[in-house]
């Protein structure tokens, strides 16, 4: 092992717990798809998840977990995705929507689905 990795450990990220956006933090499944006494499927019926710090709301889904009654698959139901490094500028795919402009329920591949990605207008303004 490399001297420069001995006794460095990885920092671990910050997470903190915010109410589940997919069930509105109700930990039921919202759509009654199996029954109305189903679990949320992103929580699993603790109406709260984990997310990392710093983190914003999920462009593709609007910050509600679903697309149409979907989990979103961009933040996985949970409504926020962990923010990226600045300086980011609004993706030109999708003009900030994180949506594919050939079929809204898909994510745009080049930003994920986030609406945003990182860099600067300079960089942006060359290609």
């Amino acid at each position: 092992m490399p001297e420069a990795l001995i006794g460095k450990r990885k920092k671990k990220p910050k997470m903190l717990q915010v109410s589940c956006a997919f069930c509105k933090g109700k930990g039921k499944d919202p759509f009654d798809v199996m029954s109305s006494l189903s679990n949320c499927c992103v929580c699993n019926g603790k109406g709260l998840v984990q997310v990392q710090v710093p983190y914003e709301a999920c462009a593709h889904c609007r910050g509600t977990g679903a697309i149409k009654t979907f989990t979103c698959n961009v933040c996985n139901g949970k409504g926020v995705v962990s923010a990226l490094p600045e300086p980011t500028v609004i993706c030109p795919e999708c003009r900030g929507t994180g949506d594919d402009s050939s079929a809204m329920a898909m994510a745009c591949l080049k930003c994920h689905g986030r609406g945003r990605i990182t860099g600067n207008n300079e960089s942006e303004r060359g290609k």
